[in-house]
């Protein structure tokens, strides 16, 4: 095995990104488990963790990573700071020909660089390795909670922003006095995973849809929702889960039903172009349309849930939809929707978030990377290698050659 020497770059993009790939042990326990190994940390005022953290635990820290072979971020790389010739991994945002995010990859080819994306390591099965899914769905379920506070004027709570960790988040469920609502959480992975925790955390009972879409009750319940749930082809009486995300432009939304009887939406299915939409703007104009707080973790603009018309912030993470004209007001009046769109959710509670992406990197990737880069994980991950274009995304071909 050869000697490596990994760099942790400074975030860049704006609003800039807090969490770290490695917190200052997991630094520590990677160079005692591999001593071939060499970590530095690129100074930085923004992160969750400071230097001085990661000097407390012998790792270096430089203001210069051109030495290193393997870079890691978060967030997409700013295009100035890119180093020629080097191998990055970060969230690039690139593999669904992202337009905000086209001159990143020109320059990515340009530069000679390798790209492995995060988001693209996956095992045999197609499931991802690492990620931050489950953290998005924990802040966004929160969220949910405590628009619901605030639209019926009963209580207030703190964001996860203005926590030290999610046990200080959930804290605040134990003197909250909950009037009964009903969440319908959509989706089946990570993200989704995380809302169920924080739901069943908050006291909610959890139930069929069935029962959801038939009965009230005296206390807070929630159900979830599968692809299978929401979706189906017309003329077809199975749902054929690999086609429909084969060829989801087939298949039309059956969450209806769901709109009047949810009081709040958690959103977390992944979406793409070409997918129906739960439901449509004009329906929030029907007096059965129940729903009032939506909690878009996926926050895909324009995607599965049509009021959702722009990200949000963390500083400002809620907006509302005026019913009579559907336009973006402020939010908690009876006469609109609310919805939170933030889409760096994660960032909200970097420390544990960075913990359980840096466990993953830590005994999984990286000891992988360092044996050998021919894994069919990086194979399947990386975008770019030596400046060209991998087999699997030739398909991006056109997209980093258009100048528009």
């Amino acid at each position: 095995m050869e000697s490596m020497k990994i760099g942790i770059l400074r975030e860049g993009k704006i609003p800039t990104d807090n969490r770290v790939p490695l917190k200052p042990r997991q630094c520590r326990d990677l160079q005692e488990r591999y001593p071939n190994i060499k970590i530095v940390i690129q100074s930085s005022d923004n992160r969750c963790i400071r230097d001085n953290d990661y000097r407390k635990f012998g790792i270096e820290v430089v203001d210069n990573v051109d030495d290193c072979d393997l870079l890691l971020g978060i967030k997409e790389v700013r295009i100035d700071w890119l180093i020629p010739g080097k191998t990055y991994m970060f969230f690039s945002h690139t593999a669904k020909k992202q337009p905000h995010n086209r001159k990143l990859l020109q320059a990515i080819i340009a530069n000679k660089n390798t790209l492995i994306d995060y988001e693209m390591l996956t095992d045999d099965k197609g499931n991802r390795l690492i990620g931050f899914g489950k953290w998005a769905g924990i802040v966004g379920a929160h969220y949910s909670l405590l628009m619901l506070g605030k639209k019926r004027n009963e209580y207030v709570m703190k964001p996860a922003s203005q926590c030290v960790n999610l046990q200080e988040v959930l804290d605040q469920y134990d003197d909250i006095n909950f009037t009964p609502a009903k969440f319908v959480i959509t989706g089946s992975g990570r993200v989704a995973g995380g809302a169920v925790e924080v739901m069943d955390l908050s006291g909610a009972t959890r139930i069929s849809k069935e029962d959801f879409l038939h009965h009230e009750y005296p206390y807070d319940v929630y159900t979830q929702l599968l692809s299978e749930d929401l979706y189906e082809k017309p003329g077809q009486t199975t749902f054929d889960k690999k086609h429909f995300h084969a060829h989801p432009e087939e298949y039309i939304s059956k969450f209806q039903p769901y709109t009047k009887e949810a009081d709040v939406l958690i959103n977390c299915i992944f979406w793409k172009p070409g997918t129906a939409q739960l439901f449509r703007v004009n329906d929030i104009e029907k007096p059965d349309f129940r729903m009032k707080i939506i909690a878009d973790v996926s926050c895909d603009v324009n995607g599965s849930v049509p009021l959702t018309f722009r990200e949000t912030t963390i500083e400002e993470p809620v907006y509302g939809v005026r019913i009579s004209d559907k336009q973006i007001v402020a939010p908690y009046a009876e006469d609109r929707v609310d919805v939170m769109a933030v889409s760096n959710l994660p960032n909200e509670l970097p420390q544990d978030a960075s913990r359980d992406f840096g466990k993953i990197l830590l005994e999984v990737v990286i000891p992988k990377f360092m044996y050998s880069q021919d894994y069919p994980i990086f194979e399947r991950a990386t975008i770019v290698k030596d400046g060209k274009l991998t087999p699997r995304y030739e398909y991006l071909k056109d997209f980093a050659e258009s100048k528009n």
